[in-house]
């Protein structure tokens, strides 16, 4: 607890008194009053410093009122605070750990902006009891800060900080950005059976519809082609037929090729995923007067 008022002044009045008979001894040197003026100051500010709770500095000032060169008075009421402020004073070991976990000796540590330490080397600093922030700075490492309460008569609290290697991200990196969707050789593979099946069932669409339209067509010649009384929708048919024919050549010939090409470049199988999606072929048939045509719609 601070000395109380009555014995501030009754130190102070103690000195008065020495003051007053310093010049009865003739062979003890006269008090210095500047010095005399300091000590009495530093033991009321180290009081007052006490009770604000910064014992550091009050710490500061029962030393410097604790001299030898002070009155005999303040000197020892100054050594009677100085261990009781000193058995309250906390103090705290800080440590800096690198990624691997070995500790780091060069480092600045600053509590509340102010420079604490600038060598790790694992001995005590004291430091006032309450909250305070706490801030790590090595080289080539990102500032590390840590909030802390110190309580009074903390002693060798240790405050150890690990400094975590943050992984660079290249310049050209663009971690948000979906990536685009691949299509993948099995994509590739399915559409490569499927313009085979097309392929084979235009073959022999072109086939039959060859064949019957050429047959249609000699009976037509043999018939009333001879007399040029043959209806114009038996003419339209057999026109349409043999259109229809050429046409399933052509996608049978196109629908094979493709499908040859896709399948010897779509590599091993490979189950599609769900956000890759490889050629879609779509089969379309429109009617036509007279019969109907056929062809291929796809993106590859």
């Amino acid at each position: 607890m601070p000395t109380s008022p009555a014995a501030s002044r009754f130190v102070l009045a103690a000195l008065a008194a020495i003051a007053a008979f310093g010049g009865a001894h003739a062979e003890a040197a006269p008090p210095d009053p500047a010095r005399k003026a300091q000590c009495a100051a530093a033991f009321e500010e180290g009081q007052e410093l006490e009770t604000a709770g910064r014992l550091v500095e009050a710490r500061g000032k029962f030393v410097s009122c604790s001299d030898a060169a002070c009155p005999a008075v303040v000197r020892d009421e100054c050594a009677t605070m100085l261990p009781r402020v000193e058995a309250s004073l906390p103090t705290i070991v800080p440590g800096l750990r690198d990624a691997q976990g070995n500790d780091i000796v060069a480092a600045e540590v600053t509590l509340d902006g102010a420079v604490l330490t600038k060598t790790l080397d694992g001995q005590p600093i004291a430091v006032n009891p309450g909250p305070h922030t706490l801030r790590f700075v090595a080289p080539n490492a990102a500032p590390v800060e840590r909030q802390v309460v110190i309580r009074v008569g903390e002693k060798n609290r240790v405050i150890t900080v690990d400094l975590e290697g943050a992984a660079k991200t290249p310049p050209d990196a663009h971690p948000d950005k979906p990536a685009a969707p691949d299509a993948g050789p099995s994509g590739k593979r399915v559409a490569s059976y499927v313009l085979g099946g097309l392929g084979v069932v235009s073959l022999g669409a072109f086939a039959y519809l060859g064949i019957t339209g050429k047959s249609d067509l000699a009976g037509l010649h043999d018939g009333c082609g001879r007399t040029q009384s043959c209806a114009e929708t038996d003419v339209d048919a057999v026109k349409t037929k043999l259109i229809l024919a050429d046409v399933s050549l052509g996608v049978g010939i196109v629908s094979l090729g493709v499908a040859t090409a896709l399948f010897f470049t779509s590599g091993g199988e490979k189950k599609p995923t769900a956000t890759a999606r490889g050629p879609v072929v779509r089969p379309v048939v429109a009617p036509l007067p007279g019969g109907g045509a056929a062809m291929l719609v796809g993106t590859f």
